[in-house]
């Protein structure tokens, strides 16, 4: 459960743009109150500070959100600070596949990257299994026993 908690703190991998749009929502529900009661309230400036400390969670889950989701498009999580980029985490798609940021989270075309890895790989062995070199380590002149 803890576990659960803290990867959403994480900066690494990518999210979707239903998974951002809640994470606003969540913000929202919670920021918003804290600023009502600050402003309704007249707090001191004590009262003010400890307002401020409810909210840095909330503010650092949002940013880690929205980095996520620029990694989602292939872009840095910095891109979250251009102006107007707003709108491309909310109504952009995800870049299809993997990038490298990680896997697609909706899992569209993470096969693909697999598929290609495995058929470079399987390439490669026919190569070195019809040739002179070592099917263990690759090398022409090898001592490492397990030529052919």
């Amino acid at each position: 459960m803890i576990h659960r908690i803290l990867n959403q703190f994480s900066f690494k991998g990518r999210i979707t743009r239903g998974q951002y749009v809640v994470s606003l929502i969540i913000f929202y529900v919670f920021v918003y109150p804290l600023t009502l009661i600050e402003k309704h309230y007249e707090l001191s400036e004590d009262g003010k500070g400890i307002v401020g400390l409810f909210i840095i969670p909330f503010i650092i889950f949002i940013l880690v959100k929205g980095a996520r989701r620029c990694h989602d498009r292939g872009n840095s999580g910095l891109y979250q600070f251009i102006p107007g980029y707003f709108f491309f985490m909310v109504f952009g798609d995800s870049d299809y596949g993997v990038n490298k940021y990680g896997p697609n989270p909706k899992g569209e075309g993470n096969d693909t990257f697999n598929t290609t890895t495995d058929q470079f790989q399987n390439a490669l062995m026919s190569t070195m299994l019809h040739s002179d070199h070592c099917r263990h380590c690759g090398h022409q002149h090898c001592s490492c026993n397990k030529r052919r």
